[in-house]
């Protein structure tokens, strides 16, 4: 392999928001283990090493104003916790209390969403600690737990000291996400373009891209449009506004492609699949660029793709079309290659911004950006509102504190068998609110016990002295950084973490591997079993989540069928729409592995995501028309055909079950006499009957998934 594309590829494989998490964590960590090594000797570093690792929990990438508080807390509740375990020796029936109370509470507060969670994750993982030193008395107890508290703080605040002085790295870090997200979609797009790959599995794999795409905008937004905006921040941030019209007018291109892929014309649609494809790596060339900061890259070319798509469009219209299928085929060629033009001026606008050669847009300026950020409340009403059985996180809850409670009496029935904390840090790992998830981590636990189990083991056996600690920290590291990526990579490395802590913590025991893997198998069959009880389906989700997106698509289409919206409205609107899609698309994929999952809803439900994505691309392909095509455009008759058609839509999408209105008379006809005209009105007439019979299609499956 060339030296150029080795590099390429390794700057591509390393330049990740959880690779250099887990690093900074790792240093962190290192730091924090080493400076109480040399100052207090193994068995304090060991106790605050533990205290450091609860704090780690919450150290995860988001912008910096929310880090303090968050660390802030952790480390005074991971304390509190710490020391009410340390304080319950001898007392197993207040140690049930604490655990059934510890449990409740942590499922509790995820309903304020990720970060809360992590919260939850620390405070469990504070009570496993704590139970395996408790303590026969007060002063012990506080001893121990000031020692906890101290490496938790000392690991906050070197967290917060890196997190300042990578915040701009961070920034640019998640942009580029942003940008290998939208590599994937176009590397999907390209996949549909090609007619040799059956159609319904490309488009349910290009929706599940763009799912991972508007994911990946919201995580950037929240990070990068956030404080006050310096030189460098400005430039990611309009980079990343860049970004998304470059996506909207890809987002564009797919309005036909239904039709495109019904032609015989294999030719042209394998040359817009190659050029896709090259879209693709032009991204990730940004990429590169972006992590070295070098703009020296050479760009590819696409003029020649376009012009030879082009000719060979120009040489099918010298004999008339057959039919009116092959008139409308060729019209929707001439479109699709028309947008593929102006996508190839956006990727160039977007590569400019990146090198800061030039600036399209101030976002700043022209956008209120903290709109765009997802917005995060402590408030209690919150937490008040999970107060009934109906809450799903109040379900969790239930189930959590009855798992854990039965985790916690097997350890007192059998406390020469098995290892309290390992079942109930298991059991409290694996189950989550959802029952797909808790499926997949637990699958994913259990193979990276034992694996976990055996690198241990061997580190054990093969490294001398104090050697083993310093794999903790890297092991650490790692664990941290696939904890939302890949559960089974942080299983494996949590487990050579926390068995190696043990081999030092308690030197003159050896480890019990197998009992491990044991404990491992008892809390996850605890998680399993536990959550057919009270359990919140995801397919009792889906009627809700349908209702959203066709709201969030009345509003859209409200948007982009106007001649100029606002744009701020415009944007949070096409946002929104994004995100109902990306909620709909990912409760499908969980509802694959739930029990009884019914198979024809399932299908009409994937059907409603293709017709709702595809309805999407028709109303992006509207606004990329009305801004690039507006000096065509007579202002009055454009106004009255968009509205006659707005109507139309948002009536449709509001009353799914209530006939659709008449359409009025210059949008009644097909539109077959209009095909060869290129002018801009009778083009927008067309895609407008195309929008309005994708709004009927769209309606009409919700009504059946919502009626299943």
């Amino acid at each position: 392999m060339p030296a150029t594309a080795l590099s390429r590829r390794l700057g591509l494989a390393l330049f990740r928001l959880h690779i250099e998490n887990g690093i900074a964590v790792a240093i962190c960590m290192a730091v924090v283990g080493f400076g109480f090594y040399a100052a207090f000797g193994l068995s304090v570093t060991v106790l605050a090493y533990t205290g450091a690792v609860c704090a780690s929990v919450v150290d995860q990438p988001s912008r910096f104003s929310i880090k303090p508080p968050i660390f802030a807390g952790t480390v005074l509740a991971t304390g509190l916790i710490s020391l009410l375990a340390a304080l319950s020796g001898g007392n197993p029936i207040g140690l049930g209390l604490l655990v059934a109370a510890l449990s409740f509470i942590a499922a509790l507060i995820s309903a304020y969403g990720r970060r809360a969670l992590g919260v939850g994750v620390a405070a469990v993982l504070a009570l496993v600690l704590g139970m395996s030193g408790q303590k026969d008395t007060l002063a012990a107890a506080i001893e121990h737990t000031a020692i906890f508290v101290s490496g938790g703080a000392a690991y906050a605040v070197l967290a917060l000291v890196m997190g300042a002085l990578l915040d701009s790295r961070n920034r640019r870090v998640v942009l580029g996400e942003a940008l290998r997200a939208f590599a994937n979609y176009l590397r999907a797009k390209a996949a549909a373009f090609d007619p040799a790959e059956t159609h319904k599995p490309s488009l349910r794999a290009l929706i599940e891209a763009n799912g991972v795409l508007a994911e990946n905008l919201q995580i950037a937004r929240d990070m990068i449009y956030a404080g006050r905006m310096t030189e460098r921040r400005l430039q990611y941030a309009n980079a990343l506004t860049s970004l998304v019209d470059c996506f909207e007018q890809i987002l564009s291109s797919d309005a036909d492609i239904e039709i495109l892929r019904r032609s015989q014309h294999r030719h042209l649609l394998h040359r817009m699949r190659t050029l896709t494809g090259d879209f693709a790596n032009d991204i990730e060339n940004l990429i590169v660029e972006l992590d070295a900061r070098r703009h020296d890259i050479a760009k590819i070319d696409h003029r020649a793709q376009l012009r030879a798509i082009a000719e060979e469009m120009a040489r099918l219209a010298k004999t008339p079309p057959a039919d009116a299928d092959e008139e409308i085929a060729r019209a929707a060629f001439s479109s699709t290659h028309t947008k593929l033009v102006r996508a190839v001026a956006q990727l160039d606008r977007l590569a400019r911004v990146i090198r800061r050669s030039e600036s399209v847009m101030d976002a700043q300026r022209v956008l209120n950006l903290a709109a765009f950020m997802q917005q995060e409340t402590t408030s209690p009403r919150v937490l008040l509102a999970q107060f009934k059985i109906s809450s799903p996180t109040m379900r969790y809850a239930i189930r959590l504190t009855l798992a854990m409670t039965a985790g916690y009496i097997i350890t007192l029935l059998f406390p020469n068998y098995v290892h309290g904390g390992w079942i109930l840090l298991t059991t409290a790992l694996i189950m989550r609110a959802n029952y797909s998830i808790t499926r997949q981590r637990r699958n994913d636990r259990i193979l990276g016990t034992l694996l976990g189990c055996i690198v241990s083991a061997a580190l054990i056996r093969f490294l001398p002295g104090q050697w083993p600690l310093a794999v903790v920290f890297l092991s650490v590291g790692v664990s941290h950084a696939f904890g939302t990526v890949n559960y089974r990579i942080t299983a494996l490395a949590a487990s050579v973490s926390a068995l190696l802590l043990i081999h030092f913590m308690y030197p003159g025991t050896q480890p019990l591997f197998f009992e491990r893997i044991v404990d491992t198998l008892i809390g996850a069959a605890l998680a399993t079993g536990f959550s057919f009880l009270l359990p919140s389906w995801e397919r009792r989700n889906v009627p809700q989540l349908v209702n959203n997106l066709i709201k969030s698509d009345c509003a859209f289409a409200e948007q982009a069928l106007t001649r100029a919206p606002v744009e701020q409205t415009y944007r949070l609107a096409r946002r929104n729409a994004l995100d109902s899609v990306s909620a709909l698309s990912s409760a499908a994929r969980r509802l694959l592995d739930e029990p009884g999952a019914d198979k024809r809803a399932l299908a009409a439900l994937n059907e409603l995501l293709g017709a709702n994505y595809l309805f999407a691309s028709d109303l992006a392909s509207v606004r990329t028309a009305l801004l690039a095509r507006a000096a065509e455009l007579n202002a009055q008759a454009t106004d009255d055909v968009l509205s006659a058609a707005r109507g139309i839509v948002l009536d449709t999408l509001a009353e799914v079950r209530r006939a659709r209105a008449e359409r009025p008379d210059h949008l009644r006809r097909r539109g077959l006499s209009e095909l060869p005209d290129t002018a801009a009105l009778p083009f927008l007439r067309r895609r407008l009957l195309h929008i309005e019979r994708s709004a009927r299609n769209v309606a009409a499956l919700a009504a059946r998934v919502t009626q299943n």
